[in-house]
């Protein structure tokens, strides 16, 4: 394990720190970002799993070709966003990292992570024959990530979590492990293939982030396009392709749950609180929008239902 921090350029320390990526993770290159660097690694896991955790602040960590050409055997990385926010890229996808997302790097290729503040990850090697076997080569989705709100990434990040905090798993479990690892997550990283529209990958997952965070009031496209890891743009085609607009699809998804969460209750409730709940910052316009879905008033709709 090492722990240093520095300001301005290179010194002992960073080139220390690369050095110990280099011998845990294998070769990567580093450049600092400017500001405070931090960094620390340690081996987890045990001798069955190839798997370390890294804190870093202040610095960008990448392959190119050169680190690439040094690399024995080029498997894969899964890495788990524990802490803080970074950034990944790779073949020309780019997505923004927050708790709990889940992305699946290709060591055979170019990418580069960025941490321009405090973070923190867990980097896993997949070997490339459990990769192959389990999965198929040439439709996985680099770079792209799975997000935390997903079923997927909770149940991964949980497998994962708690074997990380055991340091003697033999070679036989940490195999069982990875297994379970690449079966996992096969549904996410595979989902834009077999012929499914780019556009219906990124309505669904933005309908899932959008039913997750429904109670914050500043739901908007930046929020939900960082979130997810697309382009503003793309966010909009995805719903137009489906012949509406984010805000149309969010006010609905909103008075959609509302509504439910009266029924849920029998009306007995605060209908202030409630619309509070379900991101309504306005009581008289969360009054219009709920009478024009539904036929009538707040108020008439929890009488009905007590």
């Amino acid at each position: 394990m090492i722990l240093c921090s520095k300001s301005g350029a290179r010194g002992a320390q960073f080139e220390s720190w690369i050095s110990n990526i280099n011998s845990i993770c294998g070769p990567f290159a580093a450049d600092p970002r400017g500001g405070d660097f931090s960094g620390l690694v340690e081996k987890v896991g045990g001798a069955g799993l190839n798997m370390s955790r890294v804190k870093i602040q202040g610095a960008d960590l990448y392959r190119t070709s050169k680190e690439i050409r040094k690399s024995v055997v080029p498997d894969f990385f899964c890495v788990f966003q524990v802490r803080g926010k970074s950034f990944v890229e790779q073949v020309g996808n780019r997505s923004s990292m927050d708790v709990g997302d889940i992305v699946l790097m290709d060591s055979a290729l170019p990418f580069r992570f960025s941490y321009p503040s405090a973070a923190q990850q867990i980097s896993l090697i997949l070997p490339r024959d459990i990769i192959e076997r389990v999965l198929s080569l040439s439709k996985i989705e680099l770079g792209v990530k799975i997000p935390a709100h997903s079923h997927i990434a909770s149940f991964a990040s949980r497998l994962v979590a708690e074997a990380s905090l055991h340091q003697n798993l033999d070679v036989d479990e940490g195999a069982a492990i990875l297994d379970s690892l690449a079966t996992l997550i096969k549904p996410s990283v595979l989902k834009s293939v077999s012929g499914v529209d780019p556009k219906d990958r990124v309505f669904r997952d933005a309908s899932e982030f959008v039913r997750a965070s429904i109670g914050q009031p500043g739901l908007n496209a930046d929020t939900i396009a960082e979130s997810i890891g697309v382009s503003v743009r793309s966010l909009y085609r995805a719903f137009s392709a489906r012949s509406t607009t984010l805000s149309e699809f969010v006010k609905a998804q909103r008075l959609e749950m509302c509504a439910d969460y009266i029924r849920a209750n029998k009306g007995q409730l605060n209908l202030t609180e409630a619309s509070y709940r379900f991101g309504f910052c306005s009581s008289s316009y969360f009054s219009t929008a709920f009478k024009q879905r539904f036929g009538y008033t707040p108020s008439d709709f929890k009488k009905r239902c007590a």
